[in-house]
C-alpha cells in the first residue's frame, strides 16, 4: 500500500503537469519601437523577439508582426506583446477603438478588463498625438514601457519590452530615438539598435538555436526574427488588423537570413533597411 508521503508526491506531480496544461504559455518577449509623424502622417512598428520563427509559426501565425503590430493608416498604431493574446481579441479592439478617435487611454482601461491583463504589454499611439503603455506586473525582470515625444517636433514614440537583459534596454533605445535625425523608420532603426547594444531579449545568445549559418562571425546576438512596417496614412487597409498594404515590410527570422547577411536579425534588418532606402532612392 502506497504511503501517505508517495501519495502527496504523486498528487503535486498530478498538480504540477494540470497547471503547465492550464496556465497560459510562456511570455512572448520581446522589445518593439511604434512612432508615428503627426507632420506627416506616417507611422512605424519594429520589433525583435527570442522567440524562433518555427515558435511562432504554432501560435499559429505568420511571424512577430502577425501577432503584435496593430497599423490604422491615418488614425493610429500599436503593438500588443508578452503574454500575446493568440485570439487577437485585444488586438481587434485596439484596432477598432483607434479608427473610431478613441483615445489610447480609454483603449488601455478597455484591455484592464482581460483577466490576464498582467501577463500583457501595450504601446499605444494616435495621430493627434495622444498615447498610453502598460507593463503587466507578470512580464518578467526587466519590463518598461515608455512613451513621450520628441522635443520640437510632432513625432510621438512608444518603446516597451521585456524579459530583457536591464532597463537599459529601453531607456538607451529611447534616447537613440530622440537624438537620430533623419526620417522617421531611421529615428525607429536607431532605437531598435540601441536597444539591441543594451542587450535586448536576455535568453538569446550566439549559442542560443537555432543560429542561421552566414559568412559572418557571431559577435552578439539578442534575438532570434525582427521587423519593421511603415505605413502612411493613405495606406490601404486590409479585412484584419495588420494586414493592409503598406509602404515597406522588413522581415528577418532565423530561417530566410542568407549566408550573406548577419546571425543578429537587427543587424541584418539594417542591412535590409539600408538596401531599401537606396532602391528607394
Amino acid at each position: 500500500m502506497p504511503s501517505l508521503r508517495s501519495f502527496r508526491s504523486r498528487s503535486a506531480m498530478l498538480c504540477a503537469a494540470l497547471m503547465v496544461v492550464v496556465l497560459p504559455t510562456a511570455a512572448h518577449a520581446t522589445w518593439s519601437v511604434v512612432a508615428v509623424d503627426r507632420a506627416t502622417g506616417r507611422m512605424v512598428v519594429s520589433s525583435a523577439t527570442c522567440v524562433a520563427q518555427a515558435a511562432l509559426l504554432r501560435f499559429p501565425s505568420k511571424g512577430l508582426m502577425d501577432v503584435q503590430a496593430i497599423i490604422v493608416p491615418g488614425f493610429g498604431v500599436a503593438a500588443a506583446q508578452a503574454g500575446v493574446d493568440r485570439t487577437r481579441a485585444n488586438q481587434m479592439l485596439i484596432y477598432a477603438e483607434l479608427k473610431k478617435g478613441t483615445h489610447p487611454s480609454q483603449i488601455l482601461a478597455m484591455l484592464v478588463a482581460d483577466s490576464l491583463i498582467q501577463q500583457r504589454q501595450f504601446g499605444i499611439l494616435d495621430m493627434q498625438g495622444r498615447f498610453s503603455g502598460f507593463s503587466g506586473a507578470r512580464n518578467g525582470a526587466a519590463a518598461l514601457a515608455v512613451q513621450g515625444q520628441v522635443p520640437g517636433t510632432e513625432v510621438y514614440y512608444a518603446i516597451q519590452g521585456n524579459i530583457l537583459a536591464s532597463n537599459a534596454v529601453i531607456q538607451d533605445a529611447v534616447r537613440a530615438f530622440e537624438a537620430a535625425g533623419g526620417s522617421l523608420e531611421d529615428r525607429v532603426m536607431a532605437a531598435m539598435e540601441a536597444a539591441d547594444a543594451a542587450g535586448g531579449d536576455k535568453r538569446c545568445t550566439c549559442d542560443t538555436q537555432p543560429v542561421p549559418k552566414t559568412a559572418a562571425a557571431c559577435v552578439a546576438r539578442t534575438a532570434h526574427v525582427a521587423y519593421l512596417v511603415a505605413a502612411n496614412k493613405s495606406s490601404r487597409e486590409g479585412v484584419s488588423f495588420n494586414d493592409g498594404t503598406y509602404d515597406v515590410f522588413l522581415n528577418v527570422t532565423d530561417e530566410n537570413t542568407t549566408p550573406d547577411e548577419n546571425p543578429n536579425p537587427v543587424r541584418t534588418l539594417r542591412m535590409r533597411y539600408d538596401a531599401w532606402k537606396m532602391r528607394r532612392g
